[in-house]
């Protein structure tokens, strides 16, 4: 059962942003495995449960979905070390491109989690406006019961000029946007050292979950 993370995570990045490299690791499992591993494992299970209500599509083995402690070294050969960890549970898409995901982020400078859309193109965004506007009330019913849960933040960089400036103000929040993505983010806090840090997760998850099914369907419009 998850019960947050500890004093041993915080003790782990802290050694690890002083020092990044693989001996500072092995110099500090047992910090790494009861403050990252086995906390995030618990997580992993937790909302695996979860998810496996809600659509098994989004199920993954624990090895895709957590991060693992080293960076790819190709691209990181300064900082071998993930000075941050991560949880996924995100869709299979062809070529990795527009895959609807949600996730929990967590590093010493904070957390975040709620849903994205990885690697969304010119292409995926298209087919969401397309969406949106073939089925205006649906859609809008949707934006305005997750506005009213007011749990995820909306970003993604808007166009510096209006391309849709005739349509319902709360369709034009998104379609205006060249990229969009939900997301709590937050600072760490007592939260994140108790079970209050899934509640808070899955609240948040709740909330957005039509908008992912909406979403999804739109994505998969690509494909056809």
């Amino acid at each position: 059962m998850f019960e947050g993370f500890n004093e041993s995570t915080i003790g782990y990045y802290q050694t690890i942003s002083t020092n990044n490299c693989k001996n500072t690791h092995q110099d500090n499992q047992v910090l790494y495995l009861e403050g990252v591993k086995y906390p995030l494992e618990e997580l992993y299970y937790e909302l695996y449960s979860y998810f496996s209500k809600i659509d098994s599509d989004l199920l993954t083995n624990k090895r895709r979905s957590i991060s693992s402690a080293y960076n790819d070294a190709r691209f990181c050969s300064d900082t071998p070390i993930k000075e941050y960890f991560y949880i996924r549970f995100k869709l299979d898409t062809a070529n990795k491109k527009n895959a609807l995901g949600f996730f929990f982020d967590a590093s010493l400078t904070g957390y975040k989690f709620g849903l994205n859309i990885y690697n969304l193109d010119a292409r995926g965004m298209e087919k969401i406006r397309d969406y949106i506007l073939d089925n205006k009330h649906y859609a809008k019913e949707i934006i305005e019961k997750f506005n009213k849960a007011g749990l995820l933040e909306v970003r993604g960089e808007k166009y510096k000029r209006a391309y849709y400036p005739d349509e319902n103000a709360v369709l034009q929040e998104w379609l205006e946007r060249k990229k969009i993505s939900f997301v709590h983010e937050d600072e760490l806090s007592n939260v994140f050292y108790g079970r209050d840090m899934l509640n808070c997760i899955l609240n948040a998850f709740d909330s957005v979950q039509d908008v992912y099914f909406m979403l999804k369907e739109a994505l998969q419009m690509t494909n056809t």
